[in-house]
């Protein structure tokens, strides 16, 4: 059903989807966690459209970054 040579492709799928899951959950984490000692009444501070913005750019500068490292052609000099 699943050849050799896509096999790799299934391993970096996986690594990704766990890296993402922890790197979100944490970010959650973080962001309850600071909204709790620094919110009034236990609710946090809403997230206004610039900062939203901001992050989101952030995010896919990173997404660009970690696609280049596919598009780097391998080094064959050794």
């Amino acid at each position: 059903m699943n050849s050799n040579g896509n096999s790799w492709k299934n391993i970096t799928y996986l690594t990704g989807a766990a890296l993402g899951l922890v790197v979100g959950l944490t970010a959650a984490h973080l962001y309850a966690r600071a909204a709790e000692e620094h919110g009034q009444a236990g609710l946090p501070a809403q997230i206004d459209t610039g900062e939203a913005f901001r992050i989101g750019l952030a995010a896919v500068a990173l997404i660009r970054q970690i696609s280049a490292l596919g598009a780097k052609q391998p080094d064959r000099s050794r």
